[in-house]
């Protein structure tokens, strides 16, 4: 073969080579386009993973998880001609339901259960003002009633018997010293005596060996033992510990006295609805086991600073009459209470605020996308909250921010 020969097949070779390589590029770029398009519109990834991708349901070679069907494309689209929007923004869609900031909110009422409970302001405990002997007791058992002026219990007293016979002894031999007399009978009376015990002692001439302890108020008999709370002992039934014989000690509690002409409800509060209690404020008082019967109403008296553990609740304290014993001591009771002024500030729908945790984002709108901005609520009022710094009244934002995002999102709240 002449050279002339060679160097066509050569050529010849060298154009079959290019064709080859150009149809073999055609139909790579077509498939890989197929693919693109076919991933952009179906593929399934882990949600724990989204690095891992593919075509077909399964399971993440991570962590097991099974894989989720996406119908959107991966972070690289074969489409570039759209623009990427800002970092934790969405585009505004068609059907959102934007609202403006409001200047008050709705009144609600605040409902709240309680119980009605004692008034410690009508407790009168009954010490012991001397020492001696219990000789006769007139009180047998817990919650016995007592009216104002009965007698309680008779008590022998040394110390009493002793200021006895001084005022006698005052009274024959030095009658005429009105100071002394004055000041032996305000003795008596402090250790105890009454008035017209002190002239029975002086009209008789002789000291009396048992001496009678009136009830100062009317009420029901308890007591309250060093051994033995408070409560424990305000709900127990049946004989009182004290006993006829017993010695007691002067300031030694013998009894104590119950008046339930005044009681407490205790109302527990939620602590999104405290912003809005304040003392003061009117409350609709129902009873759970007659909610037929007529609602009694009174005053928010205080609110207690505390929330107790148990639960997010804090106790505000109404005082209601109970002169016709109508209520009882542990009655479950509803309270209704009405809200005082609104707060100023914004008020929102409770429903467009997404708690992330450590902070409260919106969404507003801005250049028609939807951007979380931070912001900082208050109080609660029904459906809406109350935004007190992040949003102006001229401000746009979503009225249901949970639809704008799901467990996957990662919001960059604008500060």
């Amino acid at each position: 073969m002449n050279k002339k020969k060679r160097w066509q097949v050569r050529l010849y070779l060298l154009v079959l080579l290019a064709g080859l390589f150009w149809m073999a590029a055609g139909c790579s770029t077509k498939q890989q386009a197929k693919h693109t398009h076919a991933t952009a519109e179906e593929y399934y990834t882990c949600p724990m993973h989204p690095e891992v991708v593919q075509d077909s349901p399964g399971k993440c070679p991570v962590c097991g998880m099974f894989l989720v069907k996406k119908t959107t494309g991966p972070a690289v689209d074969a489409d570039t001609s759209a623009l990427p929007t800002p970092a934790g923004s969405a585009a505004l869609p068609a059907d959102v339901q934007l609202v403006h900031p409001t200047t008050s909110a709705e009144a609600t009422t605040i409902t709240a259960p309680g119980v009605i409970s004692y008034d410690p302001r009508q407790f009168e405990r009954v010490a012991a003002r001397v020492g001696g002997r219990i000789e006769r007791l007139y009180v047998r058992y817990r919650f016995q009633p007592i009216k104002k002026g009965q007698k309680l219990y008779d008590i022998y007293s040394p110390e009493l018997l002793t200021e006895q016979q001084n005022l006698l002894f005052i009274l024959k031999n030095k009658p005429i010293d009105q100071t002394l007399l004055a000041s032996s009978r305000r003795k008596l009376e402090l250790l105890g005596l009454t008035t017209a015990q002190v002239q029975a002692i002086e009209k008789s001439g002789r000291p009396q060996l048992r001496i009678s302890v009136y009830s100062p108020a009317d009420g029901y008999a308890t007591e309250v033992g060093p051994e033995t709370e408070a409560n424990n002992a305000l709900e127990q039934a049946g004989p009182l510990a004290i006993r006829e014989g017993d010695y007691v000690q002067p300031g030694q509690p013998v009894l104590q006295l119950i008046n339930t002409a005044t009681v407490w409800a205790l109302l527990q509060v939620y602590a999104a609805d405290l912003a809005r209690v304040q003392p003061g404020q009117a409350v609709e008082i129902t009873l759970s086991d007659a909610p037929q019967a007529a609602p009694r109403r009174g005053k928010v008296a205080l609110v207690e600073p505390l929330i107790t553990s148990s639960a997010p609740t804090a106790t505000a304290r109404v005082y209601l009459s109970n002169s016709g014993q109508q209520l009882k001591i542990g009655q479950l009771v509803t309270g209704r209470i009405q809200p005082a002024t609104q707060a100023r500030g914004l008020w929102v729908p409770t429903a467009a605020v997404l708690d992330l945790g450590t902070r409260q984002v919106v969404f507003r709108q801005q250049d028609h996308q939807l951007q979380p901005v931070a912001v900082v609520t208050g109080a609660r009022a029904g459906n809406q909250v109350q935004i007190t710094r992040g949003l102006t009244a001229q401000d746009q934002i979503a009225a249901n921010a949970q639809y704008l995002t799901d467990s996957e999102s990662f919001i960059e709240p604008v500060l």
